[in-house]
């Protein structure tokens, strides 16, 4: 049963305590749902100063009516993270919510389906935009290729996998079987070659040209997107 903690009914004050106390309840490779009805950043800002490469945060719906937040205790506490070990288990998360959303339009089951689809498309939305926004400028300024080399590449095929996002999306909103499954075939061959060319070139090559403090701070701004 998936654990979930609604704080919009209560008052301030009493929001951080009892999802503090939640999060310590957790044992490693749990999580649980955040509701909240505003952004959390006070709260990311208080988890990353308080239990820095403890947990996971995993935005699933970003309002405006309200935010939901994952929030998971990792089962290795490491504050000096990689970032492939970040970015691929963002890659596995990603990859268990577009099952969720197979399995759910091969039921037939459309309002499941585009619930799933909607938080794999946000959530690979936000793994594209940390991406361009903050990986792939201290990759460059690093390697000084701008203008080629792998960056480039995945900023093209970005833009093809968000067409497909939008794509399917609409298709499943709209229950439109045949669109969402050509266009689902589609996507995953495409983050099938992408993922494996960021997985075995670009982050490991990352890891290697950042050092411990510059790796932490891509992380940290990641969450924070």
């Amino acid at each position: 049963m998936e654990k979930i903690l609604d704080v919009r009914q209560m008052a301030p004050k009493e929001r951080h305590p009892n999802i503090f106390n939640t999060y310590k309840a957790l044992a490693p490779g749990e999580q649980f749902i955040l509701i909240n009805d505003h952004e959390p950043k006070p709260l990311l800002y208080q988890f990353q100063s308080e239990h820095d490469g403890e947990f996971e945060w995993w935005v699933l719906e970003q309002g405006p009516e309200a935010w939901r937040v994952a929030i998971a205790k990792r089962t290795v506490n490491d504050p000096h993270r990689t970032v492939t070990d970040y970015f691929e288990t963002d890659h596995r998360r990603l990859d268990a919510i577009f099952a969720r959303f197979k399995a759910f339009a091969n039921e037939q089951k459309w309002n499941a389906a585009a619930g799933a689809f909607s938080e794999f498309s946000l959530g690979l939305k936000r793994h594209i935009k940390a991406e361009e926004e903050i990986l792939f400028p201290a990759f460059e300024q690093k390697t000084g290729m701008i203008d080629s080399g792998p960056t480039f590449v995945m900023k093209m095929e970005h833009k093809d996998i968000k067409e497909l996002l939008d794509k399917i999306l609409s298709a499943a909103r709209s229950s439109d079987e045949a669109t969402a499954t050509s266009a689902s075939n589609g996507l995953l061959n495409l983050l099938g070659d992408h993922n494996m060319k960021e997985e075995h070139i670009l982050y490991p090559e990352s890891d290697s040209f950042l050092d411990d403090s510059e790796r932490a701070q891509v992380i940290k701004k990641t969450q924070a997107i």
